[in-house]
């Protein structure tokens, strides 16, 4: 049968930094929702994944969905979500020639308004006992979260944030445009850089910097070569830097970086 799925705002993902750095466009803001909660299910002591069920009607309301809606969608969904994997880069930074597809999830059953589903057993190594580089976050953090490009901006840099703790510039991290079109799924879409600019960074920025749970916020400024913007670089505050006065924030970025008045304000949609 399996164990019932505990819709606890409070539970934690944990994911290996390989996985969430990994290339996840095939996923739906739903698939990603869903896959994140059957991981916030897994616990410190567990040494293998379990099956899990729920009721359709309870996984809506938690995910912020119509129960009508999701029944007339739950066989669609499911059959993408059976479908989706993530590609992890197993040969270091630079290298597209070593990489590993993970299909996410096993099996999944629809009867009489129960949902039953299984993560694959081949996500293991990497939501599993994680130990060294990994992230960790409530998955309240993501629920109210309406795009895509949110979820994984806000894991991406929250890796980068807990990875630099210990850094003197750990509030700051720098990505190539080429590098982010691959880690939002946008390598063939969104081709003109001010649409790639408004809808998916911009539109990550204002979601997490508006948001009552996130555990950071953060500012971009876009580095340019001649014309052309090559790359992004974004400014993260903790939560508890969030909340100072605006002058203590500032000062904080400053003696941490390099700093310009090129740099976006930190509560302005881009």
């Amino acid at each position: 049968m399996g164990n019932a799925l505990v819709l606890n705002k409070d539970f934690k993902i944990v994911m290996s930094n390989s996985m969430v750095k990994g290339k996840q466009d095939v996923l739906t803001l739903w698939q990603h929702k869903i896959f994140r909660l059957l991981i916030s299910q897994i616990k410190p002591s567990d040494k293998g994944l379990e099956t899990y069920t729920c009721k359709i009607t309870d996984l809506a309301k938690y995910l912020g969905m119509k129960p009508k809606s999701m029944y007339g969608d739950i066989n669609e969904l499911t059959d993408k979500l059976m479908q989706a994997f993530i590609k992890i880069n197993t040969g270091g930074i630079g290298n597209r020639e070593s990489w590993l597809k993970i299909n996410l999830i096993s099996s999944c059953s629809c009867n009489n308004g129960i949902l039953t589903i299984r993560l694959n057993d081949d996500v293991k190594p990497f939501v599993l006992q994680q130990k060294g580089f990994y992230t960790q976050y409530e998955i309240g953090s993501i629920l109210n979260f309406k795009s895509v490009y949110a979820i994984r901006f806000y894991e991406i840099l929250l890796s980068d944030f807990k990875a630099s703790f210990f850094s003197r510039n750990r509030h700051k991290f720098e990505y190539s445009i080429e590098q982010l079109r691959q880690l939002m799924g946008c390598e063939d879409k969104l081709l003109k850089f001010s649409q790639f600019k408004e809808k998916c960074i911009g539109k990550a920025i204002f979601e997490i910097n508006n948001s009552d749970t996130s555990e950071f916020t953060l500012t971009a400024k876009y580095n340019k070569n001649g014309r052309a913007v090559k790359g992004v670089s974004f400014i993260l505050l903790g939560r508890s830097e969030c909340f100072l006065p605006c002058d203590d924030y500032y000062n904080i970025i400053k003696t941490s970086i390099e700093w310009n008045e090129s740099w976006d304000e930190p509560d302005a949609p881009i």
